[in-house]
């Protein structure tokens, strides 16, 4: 019989594996990094979106914005169809085709001035699909926002332990910026005050909860994203993100103590063929995307990291190592739901993920720590979903500014002025935070919300298009990437739209029906241009960015 030890330390195997020995072979063959080449970070220095960070707390901003809420959901929820398909997607898919796309996106935008995937699609393949690109990649960002505001307002009002730890969470991360960015301290100076001051919130929030509303709890949610994505990212964004990645690694480094030590039994059926939702494939692959492969991921690589990283030698660790990390946070989600009876999970995930987290992760570390009552621990595994939840709430807020603006200059094709930056700036994330609170109101979210699933895999196609034409352009080998596009189409992509499309037509959802067929089109329509691109690049195109690549 497997256990919990078991499939832990084959995890840590492949994901190891898979950062030294494929993502050796990508930087060796394929990017090429160069250290000490200028980086956008130390080009178009703002301090609000690009300055040099510093690279410890970059990767934790990093992981902790692409990780957020999404691969604990789709660990815990892809767990339905047994244990073992959604283990091996996020080891193997993730060594394969998430961590290369993180890693090649990420080395492209830092070549390209720091660019986002928009304009790097416009740039690469054509500029109608760069709008396209700018369009699907903020209503894909507003329709899990909107899902987040709901579902934090409920958690909190649920559970009034996690309000003192949360607001500590933010002060926190304020100090922390100041003591790194002005201050000069080590990180670890500020990382010790900052834990030191949550760790106090956590003990006093358990004596002294504050019980507040749901709707008001979702009127927070709104305003907080907003200043969060307006204001300098050094001063609250990425202090709190790495505080939040301090957390979470000691949270998953208490489940793998717990998963290797306490060797619990794996109580869910390893595999199950089918179920309510549908077959194991194609449903499993686009019910876990974070965490294995999501071309959501190109809008934190690009436009929100590249401008901030201060070496390419740091490239490969946090594109490629961030996301091959990502793959332990919804191993998390997934160990918790293993240990747990096939009658217990399908009960617990009625009422959402996070309560297969909060139940399982208390099973696990509490078979070791027996000391710490399991309500503790169930608190704890709450108060990790929920921090990961306003990662994505705020680093999301900060793409979809990013977005908005951007579509702005491509449509009018204007420059905002830096006299206009700031008030642009707090427009744009205003704006996109009330469309999010409507869509979660009036519960149109959910209509975007059923294109997530096929939109993920669908931004991944164009994101390895995008990859593969830069690679022909400078001269490069694209083969491996072809591979990554190919099954990504055909195995994840198009499968997986055809059959929810199909069950919406049995269910008689009509009115749902079209929806995964439009991202079949919009898949064809974006191999048109690329294909188009392709095929006209000529030779003295490809020398001359050749040339200009390797000068730099």
């Amino acid at each position: 019989m497997l256990t919990t030890t078991t499939l832990t330390l084959i995890g840590m195997a492949i994901w190891l594996l898979g950062y030294f020995i494929i993502g050796g072979y990508l930087q060796k063959v394929y990017l090429k990094y160069k250290p000490g080449r200028p980086v956008p970070a130390i080009e178009f220095r703002d301090d609000v979106d690009f300055y040099p960070a510093n690279p410890v707390t970059l990767f934790g901003d990093h992981w902790a914005s692409i990780a957020g809420g999404a691969p604990l959901a789709g660990g815990a929820t892809g767990a339905m169809w047994g244990f073992l398909p959604a283990f091996l997607y996020i080891t193997i898919g993730n060594v394969f085709l998430g961590s290369p796309h993180d890693y090649a996106t990420m080395h492209i935008s830092m070549r390209k001035q720091g660019k986002t995937i928009g304009l790097l699609i416009s740039e690469l393949i054509s500029e109608r699909a760069g709008k396209m690109g700018v369009v699907l990649g903020w209503f894909s960002i507003a329709a899990f926002t909107a899902t987040f505001l709901t579902a934090l307002g409920n958690l909190f009002a649920a559970t009034p332990e996690l309000t003192l730890p949360t607001i500590a969470f933010t002060i926190s991360g304020v100090i922390m910026g100041f003591m790194i960015y002005k201050g000069g301290f080590p990180v670890l100076w500020a990382t010790i005050v900052g834990v030191v001051i949550v760790s106090i919130a956590i003990v006093l929030g358990l004596s002294y909860p504050i019980s507040l509303p749901a709707n008001v709890w979702f009127g927070i949610f709104v305003v907080y994203p907003i200043i969060s994505a307006s204001i300098p990212a050094w001063i609250l964004v990425e202090p709190r993100n790495f505080l939040n990645f301090v957390f979470m690694v000691v949270g998953a480094l208490i489940l793998l103590t717990g998963c290797i030590v306490g060797n619990l039994p794996l109580a869910l059926p390893a595999v199950i063929a089918n179920t309510a939702k549908g077959p194991v494939w194609p449903m499993l692959f686009i019910t876990i995307s974070c965490g294995a492969l999501t071309g959501m991921h190109s809008f934190w690589t690009t436009g929100y990291t590249s401008r901030r990283v201060p070496d390419e030698k740091f490239v490969r660790l946090i594109g490629y190592g961030g996301e091959a990390l990502e793959g332990l946070t919804a191993f998390v989600a997934l160990a918790s739901a293993a240990v747990l009876t096939l009658a217990t999970y399908t009960e617990t995930v009625a009422n959402g993920w996070i309560f297969i987290l909060q139940s399982g992760y208390a099973t696990i570390a509490g078979s070791v720590f027996t000391f710490i009552p399991t309500e503790v621990w169930a608190i704890w595994g709450g108060l990790l979903g929920s921090i990961f939840m306003i990662t994505t709430l705020e680093s999301g807020g900060r793409n979809m500014r990013i977005f908005m603006l951007e579509f702005y200059s491509m449509v009018t094709k204007k420059t905002i002025s830096p006299k206009s930056q700031t008030s642009s700036k707090w427009g744009a994330a205003t704006i996109s935070l009330l469309a999010c609170a409507a869509l979660a109101l009036s519960g149109g979210w959910f209509y975007i919300w059923v294109l997530f699933p096929a939109l993920s895999s669908l931004l991944a196609v164009m994101s390895f298009m995008t990859v593969i034409i830069w690679l022909k352009l400078v001269g490069r080998p694209q083969g491996y990437f072809w591979f990554a596009l190919l099954f990504t189409t055909f195995v994840v992509a198009v499968p997986g739209a055809s059959y929810l499309a199909y069950t919406y037509v049995v269910q008689g959802m009509y009115y749902l029906a079209w929806i995964p067929p439009l991202a079949i089109a919009m898949t064809i329509f974006f191999y048109y241009d690329f294909f188009q691109r392709k095929n006209s690049m000529t030779d003295k195109e490809i020398a001359e960015a050749t040339a200009a690549e390797e000068a730099a």
